[in-house]
């Protein structure tokens, strides 16, 4: 426990030296900052919340490239078609569970029996979506595989969408149009973020061989993505590999149409479909983005911890004299070093938690910060309770420590090192 009359100590600086504290803090609440909203916009990516809380085991098949034997510039690429999907993902070891989604949601008119028409985002999904994505179920059901399998105009609705149509009249059992086409409410799941890319809708119809669109002629291309919950212990590289055999096998059975697939490194895991560093006809560089994503954290760890470092050394040189009475009345040169970083960790860690409030109201309250490959500028915000997680508090801490070790330590260093008499007599080297 840093000692009270370290306390005392900072509270003489921050009123003999305002200037040099206050700029201190305010530099350490702006570094936390900007490392908060960045560690914050990844750790959303790949962090699990409802409706997404298997995003550890979960990965996702997408996209299908093939191009041209003999003519290479012959490109063609997008989401799955549904029997393309089928082909390269159904049945794979190590798989708990498969389900065939859209690859992206879209706008959709919707009217109910309360008000006028207006704009709801649409998901196609199978009946394994509820059983991989744990929305809560407010009323009625999930549709189910006959159901699905034979294309019934059957929907799930968020309940803010059910509301919007429906008012306070019973929803479940109701009938809605969706871009002019009757549908029947089987059930009600609770509101859930856009962000959660690959679960979120606020209207859920079946998605079937039949109901899923195709996008060319030789039945390639649409917009399906299969959504794998991997068994526990099952390696994620295993996986890869089954599905790069069935590419190998696909383009022994596409070299008579001159034809042939290009595997781009499929299954993905959650963080690289999230982040989008890749398209539909290249593979995703992850070792790239994970090398600029360190090169971010250290010069956002770096710059201000030099600039800390500055200022302290200024408050250190007011206090030569202090610490040549302390050398000369035994103080150890240790003793003088941890004092000085206990005591700028006590300014570091108030701006660190100035900083991070600030990151926090800021990134919970400006929407367009969330973005993805296939899906875009995603207008939602993290609610707080995603946000008051342990890993963004772990996350504060670690850049306090950082941050304090960085600036603390030369200049401690150097203070420890000052010779007695000269520092009593206040002379310092600088």
């Amino acid at each position: 426990m840093i000692e009270s009359n370290k306390l005392r100590q900072l509270w003489y600086d921050m009123r003999h030296q305002s200037v040099v504290t206050w700029v201190t803090l305010v530099g350490t609440a702006l570094s936390v900052f900007l490392l908060m909203v960045v560690i914050t916009l990844q750790q959303i990516n790949i962090m699990p919340f409802a409706p997404e809380t298997n995003r550890p085991r979960l990965m996702y098949g997408q996209n299908f490239h093939v191009r041209g034997l003999q003519h290479p510039d012959n490109n063609s690429s997008a989401g799955l078609s549904y029997a393309m999907a089928e082909k390269l993902y159904s049945g794979l070891n190590g798989v708990e569970l498969s389900s065939y989604i859209n690859i992206d949601t879209w706008k959709a008119e919707v009217e109910g029996s309360t008000m006028k028409p207006f704009k709801a985002t649409v998901r196609k999904v199978d009946d394994n979506f509820w059983k991989i994505f744990d929305h809560t179920l407010l009323e009625g059901r999930y549709f189910d595989k006959a159901e699905v399998d034979a294309g019934q105009r059957l929907a799930v609705l968020s309940r803010t969408t059910a509301r919007k149509l429906f008012g306070d009249a019973k929803a479940v059992g109701a009938e809605f149009m969706l871009n002019f086409q009757p549908y029947t409410v089987a059930g009600i799941v609770e509101d859930n973020s856009a962000l959660a890319r690959q679960a979120s809708g606020e209207v859920f119809i079946p998605m079937s061989a039949t109901t899923a669109a195709a996008w060319d002629n030789d039945g390639y291309l649409g917009d399906v993505a299969v959504a794998l919950l991997l068994a526990e212990g099952t390696d994620p590289a295993d996986l890869r590999s089954q599905v790069k055999a069935r590419y190998a096998q696909l383009a022994t059975e596409l070299a008579p149409a001159d034809k042939e697939p290009v595997y781009h490194q499929t299954p993905y895991d959650v963080a690289t479909v999230v982040e989008g560093e890749y398209g539909s006809n290249n593979s995703p560089d992850n070792e790239s983005t994970a090398r600029g994503r360190l090169i971010t954290y250290l010069l956002l760890l770096l710059l201000p911890a030099i600039n800390l470092a500055g200022m302290l050394h200024s408050r250190i040189r007011r206090r030569v004299g202090e610490f040549g009475i302390r050398r000369a009345f035994g103080c150890t040169r240790w003793r003088i070093v941890r004092d000085i970083i206990n005591e700028n960790f006590i300014v570091t860690l108030g701006g660190g938690i100035a900083g991070w409030c600030a990151a926090m109201i800021f990134l919970s309250s400006y929407e367009g910060l969330y973005t993805a490959g296939w899906i875009g500028v995603i207008h939602a915000t993290p609610s707080m309770v995603m946000l008051l997680n342990w890993r963004f508090i772990l996350a504060v801490l670690a850049v306090c420590f950082t941050l304090n070790f960085i600036s603390a330590s030369i200049p401690a260093w150097q203070a420890s090192r000052l010779n007695t008499v000269d520092a009593i007599n206040g002379h310092h080297n600088s």
